[in-house]
C-alpha cells in the first residue's frame, strides 16, 4: 500500500539506493514511475507493505517501509532489489556500486568512485567537514540525523 514519504513512522525501515552517478530528470521520472508502480503491488505473503519512496539528490532513492504493520520479507526484499538491478540495466548505471561516494560540494550533490573521492581529499577539494551521505542508515528517522554527516564523523573517515 502506497503512502506519503512524510506520513511514513519516523521508525519505519530504510532502503537507500544510490546511483553510481547523477540522475537525469528524466531518469528520475522513469525511476518514480516504475517504484510508485511496484509499491502499490508491493506485497509479502499477500499482505500488502505500507510502503513509500522518494528520490533525494538527483543520485539516491529511498525506499520505507513500515514495518509496524507488517514486515518485509526476504522474498519481498529480494523484488524490490530486482527491480533496482533492472532500472539500473535499463539505465546504464548502478545501484550497488558502494565504491560509489555522495558528497555535497558548492552546495550541489556530486558522486565519485573512491579513488577519485581520496585524490580530492589529497588536493583539498575535499575536507573533513565536507558534507558525505552514509547509506547504510536503517530508519526514516535516520534520515535527518545519520543521512548527512561530515566526512569526520561518517564511516568515510578512514579515507582522510
Amino acid at each position: 500500500m502506497a503512502v506519503l514519504f512524510s506520513d511514513m513512522n519516523p521508525l519505519s525501515r530504510v532502503w537507500v539506493f544510490q546511483s553510481d552517478r547523477v540522475l537525469s530528470a528524466q531518469e528520475q521520472d522513469l525511476i518514480s514511475s516504475k517504484v510508485s508502480a511496484f509499491i502499490k503491488e508491493w506485497a509479502t505473503h499477500g499482505t500488502p507493505l505500507h510502503a513509500s519512496f522518494e528520490i533525494k539528490n538527483n543520485c539516491s532513492v529511498i525506499v520505507a517501509v513500515d514495518e509496524s504493520i507488517q514486515s518485509a520479507s526476504g522474498c519481498s526484499i529480494s523484488s524490490i532489489t530486482s527491480l533496482f538491478e533492472s532500472l539500473g540495466e535499463v539505465l546504464n548505471l548502478s545501484f550497488f556500486d558502494r565504491f560509489s561516494i555522495a558528497y555535497l560540494s558548492h552546495n550541489k550533490v556530486e558522486v565519485t568512485t573512491v579513488k577519485e573521492f581520496k585524490e580530492f581529499i589529497s588536493t583539498g577539494l575535499v575536507d573533513e567537514d565536507t558534507i558525505v551521505y552514509n547509506n547504510l542508515i536503517a530508519l526514516k528517522e535516520d534520515l535527518s540525523t545519520k543521512w548527512e554527516l561530515p566526512l569526520k564523523e561518517s564511516w568515510q573517515k578512514r579515507y582522510l
